[in-house]
């Protein structure tokens, strides 16, 4: 991360340590525990780790697999919002790798964070529910767009908040190619509509079209 940094010699390094069975178990450690150290190094490793997990995750020793898992969870509610965020991008990472019926305790989280009343774990919630809504995945697609749906009525404070990435994700989802995916997004318009028309005031018309 430093300017003056020999960073053909960090990556060869970190090459190095990449074949170490347990490596990335130190890797969500200082994510999720790094505390006092500035927040950079604490992402800088996260988006490490979530590199190595797209090829490395299959392979991993189970209990490895869980840790990592443990770790991740609590990140969701961190005070940093970029820790959140980075956590969030590799949750989505594992399930789209590991699916989400591997993860039992991450969706009992996910609800958990929606229903808080601190805002930093709604906000951790809503970002890794709204970056499942990008997975190749269908079931994935329905799975977290009717999570939030659930919501719509109540409006808590971070689904109000994110409602401009809420909305980006409906549009695309528009025209997904599962039909039970529309069909969750047209219930969520319906739904809007009831309780905050003007959210859609400006973004509906090419959806009716």
């Amino acid at each position: 991360m430093s300017p003056t940094s020999d960073k053909s010699q960090i990556w060869q390094q970190l090459q190095h340590y990449s074949r170490f069975p347990d490596f990335n178990n130190y890797l969500a450690f200082i994510l999720a525990r790094a505390e006092g150290k500035p927040s950079e190094v604490q992402q800088a490793a996260g988006l490490l780790l979530k590199n190595n997990l797209r090829t490395a995750f299959k392979s991993m020793a189970p209990p490895y697999q869980q840790y990592i898992k443990s770790e991740l969870l609590p990140c969701l509610g961190a005070a940093d919002r970029h820790i959140r965020s980075t956590a969030g991008t590799i949750i989505s990472v594992v399930v789209q790798i590991g699916g989400v019926f591997g993860w039992p305790e991450l969706l009992h989280t996910l609800v958990k964070c929606l229903e808080s009343n601190e805002l930093k774990h709604m906000e951790g919630g809503m970002d890794a529910l709204s970056k499942l809504f990008q997975s190749p995945h269908a079931s994935l697609r329905k799975l977290s767009l009717g999570s939030v749906n659930q919501y719509i009525m109540l409006m808590p404070e971070a689904l109000y908040m994110s409602m401009d990435k809420y909305l980006q994700g409906l549009f695309i989802l528009a025209n997904d190619p599962a039909a039970e995916v529309r069909k969750l997004v047209c219930a969520a318009f319906v739904q809007l509509i009831e309780v905050h028309p003007n959210f859609l005031e400006v973004g509906i018309y090419p959806v009716v079209l």
